[in-house]
This record gives structure tokens, C-alpha cells and sequence, in this order.
């Protein structure tokens, strides 16, 4: 369905808006996405009550889209870009989870560049299960730490969440190959790195996983509570994220909120992606390695980098504090609060 499965909600989701609208009245529409048909929602009370609307794109709509037949289906890019250029230039403020993503939106409709806010996702630093560690603890006197217990000349490398499940790019065989591949030439690779996988796999790579486990290299929790996982983060001797490269080259535009939980817990983590915003960010905060997700050469080179990082004590997490605290979830909702200020001052004074 165009622009998602979640269209037919909006009659129904309309009625009741509206309704509730009338009894409580509001100060300022907000709508977020995905799903973008949020975004058709939120155009139709802002026309029909004149409030001001702010729409927040936590992933890209049209440039970077999470559904890939934006891209295969014949036309539908094109009616979607209209759907787009529709709803930026109908809302009052524009808000996007990156630079790149904003970058996109005005490279698609630059009369809105005024409109545009960036304001990232984020981690909460009060949560008593995912209290960061410090980059200290990692950076300083080449301290190793084998987190999970057992050998400490082990990294464990951890990964929360789904693969393929979360996104159909997003899967884990080109990873299987790479570690596959190191055992095949040595079996001792058995006792030099663990794959912990806490979450939903597909049929497919619980296969894949099996056999791996049989080889002593990859354990499978299955699903965890958060704060499990989160406890399971703070444990491991470095993270694993896996993002999709973009077809034609493109840059991501998106972050998975993952990146942001795992950079509360301080670890190190090893990024299996493309060029783009999460590349961007492992490098400038410093606070891991990447590799391509789709080459298991290149994703082979990185195990052994880093497991010889890991032993000499400089498989880092260097972004401090500080530098972190852009990411407080308090300080996203100052941010939030700010822009629904402004939309609504701007409202009353016409």
C-alpha cells in the first residue's frame, strides 16, 4: 500500500483526532513517522483546524527509505516524493533524526531548508540499566577486559536485536562467512572470539547460527527483556551493529536506535556498514571500528583487527562524557519543546 500498510488506519484515526481535538483542545500538531501515513494524518487536522503542525521524520520518507519497493516499484517514488514535498511544505517546522536526512530533504525541496531541525535520537543517562561506563575505563592503561567470564584472551562480541527481521537488508551471512571462514583456517578461532546473539532470528539464521554454535564460535540467547539485553551490552567486550549499504551509492541517511543504546554503555563497537551517517558517527565520536556489511573479507580483516586491538588494549571507546551528552534524551526533549515553542508563537502572532 502507498504510502504504508498503516493508510487504512486514517479514517478512523481521523474521527477520533478530531474528536478529541474538540473536546481538548490542542496548541500544536505533531505527527512522526515512519509510518509516513502519520505524516497524510497530520497534514489533514492541520488543514482542517488551522493548529500548528510539526512533522518529525525519525527515518527518511523517500530519499533513504526503510521499505525497498520505494525504489522497485515502478512510479511509486515519484508519487511518494509528491506525497513528501506535500507534507514539508504544508508543516510549520520539519524535523529529522540527521544531518544527512535534512541534507536530503532540502536537496529534494529546498524552498523548506528554513523549516528544518535536526534532532537525533538518543539514550537516557538516569536509566539504571544503561549507565555509561566512561571511555576512561576502556581508553586508560591498556586495561582488557574479557566482560562475559570464561577466557579473558576471548572477545565477546555481542549483538541485541533482530537482523533481518528489523530490516530485509539487514542480514547476518555475509558476518557467518567471515567468522566461518576464520575457524575454517584455524580451529583455534573457537577461543579467540564469541558472537552472543540476544533476539529473533529467522528460520534461516538459526540455521546458520547452529552450526556455528556446534564450532563453539557463536551463542544464541534468544529473546531477552531489555533489561537483560541492556545488562548483556554492558558485559561484552565490544557491540556489533549491522546496517545496510544503499543501493547506487548512496549515503544512509539513518541511524538504527541501537547505535544510541550501545553508545550508553561505553563499550566498543564493530559496525558493519555503508557509507553514511553511522559510518560518520563510529568515526567522529571515536568509539569503534567499521567494516562493508556485505564482504566477508573485509568483515574477516575487522575480527582480526580487533581481536588484536582487544589483546593489546586498545580496542577503544573514546568519546567522553561530554561529548555524549548531546545524546541525553532530556536534552532531545528540550529540543522538541523548543521547536513546538516557536511553531506556536509564530501561530499566535498572525
Amino acid at each position: 500500500m502507498i504510502p504504508d500498510g498503516q493508510i487504512t488506519w486514517l479514517p478512523a484515526a481521523g474521527a477520533v483526532g478530531l474528536r478529541n481535538l474538540r473536546d481538548d483542545p490542542a496548541q500544536v500538531i505533531y505527527s512522526t513517522s515512519p509510518p509516513a501515513s502519520a505524516h497524510l494524518l497530520g497534514m489533514l487536522f492541520k488543514n482542517l483546524t488551522g493548529l500548528p503542525w510539526v512533522a518529525d521524520f525519525r527515518d527518511s520518507w523517500v530519499s533513504d527509505p526503510l521499505d525497498p519497493d520505494v525504489f522497485e516499484v515502478p512510479g511509486r517514488r515519484r508519487l511518494e516524493r509528491r506525497l513528501e514535498g506535500a507534507v514539508v511544505g504544508a508543516a510549520d517546522a520539519v524535523v529529522t533524526a540527521t544531518e544527512i536526512s535534512a541534507g536530503l530533504l532540502c536537496d529534494s525541496h529546498p524552498e523548506i531548508g528554513e523549516k528544518i531541525r535536526v534532532i537525533t535520537n538518543g539514550f537516557d543517562p538516569n536509566d539504571e540499566n544503561a549507565s555509561p561506563i566512561g571511555a576512561q575505563e576502556w581508553s586508560s592503561g591498556g586495561e582488557r577486559k574479557s566482560a562475559l567470564g570464561g577466557d579473558p584472551e576471548r572477545l565477546d562480541i555481542v549483538h541485541t536485536g533482530s537482523f533481518s527481521l528489523s530490516h530485509p537488508q539487514r542480514g547476518p551471512q555475509p558476518l557467518f562467512a567471515a567468522i566461518q571462514s576464520l575457524v575454517r583456517e584455524d580451529a583455534r578461532w573457537a577461543g579467540r572470539i564469541r558472537l552472543i546473539l540476544a533476539g529473533t532470528l529467522t528460520a534461516a539464521e538459526a540455521a546458520a547460527a547452529t552450526q556455528l554454535g556446534a564450532a563453539g564460535v557463536v551463542e544464541v540467547r534468544g529473546e531477552l527483556d531489555r533489561a537483560a539485553c541492556l545488562d548483556l551490552q554492558r558485559q561484552a567486550g565490544a557491540l556489533l551493529l549491522l546496517d545496510h549499504r544503499r543501493q547506487g551509492g548512496l549515503l544512509s541517511s539513518n541511524v538504527p536506535g541501537k547505535l544510541y543504546e550501545y553508545l550508553a554503555t561505553g563499550r566498543p563497537i564493530l559496525a558493519l556498514c555503508g557509507e553514511g551517517m553511522v559510518a560518520r558517527m563510529i568515526d567522529d565520536l571515536g568509539v569503534g571500528m567499521r567494516a562493508v556489511p556485505d564482504d566477508p573479507e573485509a568483515i574477516r580483516r575487522l575480527l582480526i583487527d580487533a581481536l588484536e586491538r582487544f589483546h593489546a588494549g586498545t580496542l577503544s571507546f573514546a568519546a567522553p562524557a561530554a561529548t555524549l551528552r548531546r545524546f541525553h534524551r532530556r536534552e532531545l526533549a528540550r529540543q522538541l519543546a523548543s521547536c513546538f515553542d516557536e511553531v506556536v508563537g509564530k501561530g499566535q502572532a498572525r
